[in-house]
């Protein structure tokens, strides 16, 4: 059964994300590849960040780069844990600085199974309200819960021109 998602006309909310300091993973990956890096990936971001000993600052965040909609096109995605600062290496992961930058967010609560249809209201409405988007999405995972999906609290950025 498909639901219609909507989402209220000023719901999309212009700010500037700071930049930050993660222990990330990166890969190239399409749509249909995407579910493979759930709950693994992040689970050893946490468990390496616990034995180098790092302060995590933040949530998993998943950044795309080049994403376009298509299921087939592949892009970079990289996971990323926030942390203060780098210490030891990693012989898993890599430190990066991502750059500050200016987007529209969306907190949605519920699954992530709705992803895609909810990506289809947030573009009609950014471009609705004029904005361009540069190529770059990242999802903030400030609520996972795998017990029951629909109270998973996501934040979408998707980066503007």
């Amino acid at each position: 059964m498909t639901t219609q998602l909507s989402i209220l006309e000023n719901a999309l909310q212009v700010t500037e994300i700071p930049a930050f300091t993660a222990l990330t993973f990166t890969t190239c990956a399409t749509l249909l590849t995407l579910s493979q890096h759930v709950g693994g990936v992040a689970e050893n971001l946490h468990y390496e960040a616990a034995r180098l000993n790092l302060d995590v600052t933040g949530p998993i965040q998943w950044v795309y780069t080049g994403v376009n909609g298509d299921e087939t096109n592949e892009f970079q995605l990289e996971i990323a844990l926030p942390i203060n600062q780098p210490d030891r290496p990693s012989a898993q992961f890599t430190y990066q600085v991502f750059p500050s930058f200016r987007c529209v967010s969306y907190n949605y609560t519920g699954p992530w199974s709705d992803l895609g249809e909810l990506y289809t209201v947030l573009f009609a409405q950014l471009y609705r309200d004029g904005y361009q988007s540069d190529g770059r999405i990242r999802e903030v995972y400030s609520k996972v819960d795998f017990e029951n999906m629909a109270n998973c609290v996501t934040e979408i950025q998707i980066a503007i021109i």
